[in-house]
């Protein structure tokens, strides 16, 4: 499961990349040629904040365990 988690954070981390990179940034953030790239923003953010958890979760049932 640990390795599924390393590899949808890679996913995210490079969705988050991309999405940062394809931003126009004259345009404005709430212009409508950006609102694809914003949702893949707040989209990879929040995956990544979950993906934290999962990481936190498997670390407090290896200290549970022990």
């Amino acid at each position: 499961m640990k390795t599924y988690i390393y590899i949808i954070t890679a996913i995210l981390v490079g969705a988050l990349g991309y999405n940062l990179y394809m931003v126009d940034y004259s345009a404005g953030f709430s212009a409508e040629e950006n609102f694809p790239m914003v949702i893949g923003i707040g989209s990879s953010i929040c995956g990544l904040i979950l993906a934290l958890v999962f990481f936190g979760f498997f670390k407090l049932q290896n200290n549970i365990k022990k």
